[in-house]
C-alpha cells in the first residue's frame, strides 16, 4: 500500500493547468487534508471533484454531498438504471460501479475536456480495465450537454442524479420547470430525482433552493430538502440535497441530515 509520507512533497503542487475561453481556469492539484492525500480538480478554484490517491481507495467518495447521492441506492436496492448529468472528475461514478455489480449509469459530461482529466488524473482509466467496461458498458459516457441529450434519448432511469456545475454555477437551464418536465419523463415510475444545488438554509441566500424546491413540489408526489454538512451555519451557502418522487421516499423513517 502506498505511504503517504513517501508522497507527501508533492501536497500543493499543480499537476495540470489549463485556461479554457468560456469555461475557466481548470486545474488538478494534490493536497493534505486531515491527513489524507488528496487529488483536486479545480474549476476557478471551486472544488469540482476529489479523489484519494491511497491505493484502495481511489474509488471512495471524498466529499459529504456525494455520499449523499448513494441514499437512494440503499433506500431502493431495486435500482438498477441510473443517469448521472455532470461527470467532472467522475467520483460517483466510479462509486456506483465498484460497489454495484448489478447496476448501469450512463454519465452526461459537456466537456470533452474533463472526462479526459478523469481518465489521466481520477483513475478512470483503472475503472474501465478492473471492470472492462469497454465490453460490459455497465459506463456509458456521452460527451453532450444534458438538455440536449434529455431532449433525444428514449432511455429512461430508475434514479436521476443534476451535479451539472461549472465551477460554483450550475446549468440555469436545468433547473426550470420545464426541464424537471422533462427530466421527469426520463424516471421510470415511481423514479428518484436528486439535485445537487448550493445554496443556504434560511435567509437572502436560500432563494435559489426555496424556488427549486416549489418546482419540484408541483411536478412530484413526495419532496425531501436537507442540508450536507451540519457544522455550516443555517444563512451559509453549501450543498443541499433536493429529492423529487412519485414514489416512496420516506418509508418508516425521515431520512436524517
Amino acid at each position: 500500500m502506498q505511504n503517504k509520507k513517501d508522497v507527501f512533497p508533492r501536497a500543493g503542487r499543480i499537476i495540470f493547468m489549463k485556461n479554457e475561453p468560456g469555461y475557466g481556469r481548470i486545474e488538478v492539484k494534490e493536497v493534505i487534508e486531515k491527513n489524507e492525500l488528496l487529488r483536486l480538480l479545480l474549476v476557478d478554484d471551486t472544488r469540482e471533484s476529489a479523489v484519494y490517491m491511497e491505493e484502495g481507495r481511489h474509488y471512495d467518495l471524498v466529499f459529504k454531498y456525494t455520499q449523499d447521492f448513494a441514499i437512494p441506492l440503499h433506500r431502493r436496492p431495486g435500482i438498477k438504471q441510473t443517469l448521472m448529468l455532470g461527470g467532472a472528475g467522475f467520483s460517483f461514478p466510479k462509486y456506483y460501479i465498484h460497489n454495484y455489480p448489478d447496476k448501469h449509469i450512463d454519465v452526461v459530461e459537456f466537456n470533452p475536456g474533463m472526462y479526459q482529466l478523469a481518465l489521466h488524473y481520477f483513475y478512470l482509466d483503472d475503472l474501465y480495465r478492473e471492470y472492462n467496461l469497454t465490453e460490459d458498458r455497465r459506463l456509458e459516457v456521452f460527451i453532450e450537454d444534458a438538455n440536449d441529450y434529455l431532449k433525444r434519448t428514449d432511455r429512461t432511469y430508475d434514479l436521476i442524479i443534476n451535479d451539472a456545475y461549472v465551477s460554483n454555477r450550475m446549468d440555469d437551464d436545468l433547473l426550470k420547470d420545464r426541464q424537471v418536465r422533462n427530466i421527469k419523463k426520463c424516471l421510470n415510475p415511481g423514479g428518484i430525482y436528486i439535485i445537487n444545488l448550493i445554496t443556504a438554509v434560511k435567509g437572502p441566500r436560500s432563494m435559489p433552493g426555496i424556488l427549486e424546491y416549489e418546482i419540484l413540489k408541483r411536478n412530484f408526489k413526495n419532496t425531501d430538502m436537507f442540508a450536507c454538512k451540519k457544522e455550516c451555519g443555517p444563512l451559509e451557502r453549501q450543498n443541499m440535497i433536493l429529492i423529487g418522487t412519485d414514489g416512496d421516499w420516506w418509508g418508516t423513517d425521515r431520512m436524517s441530515s
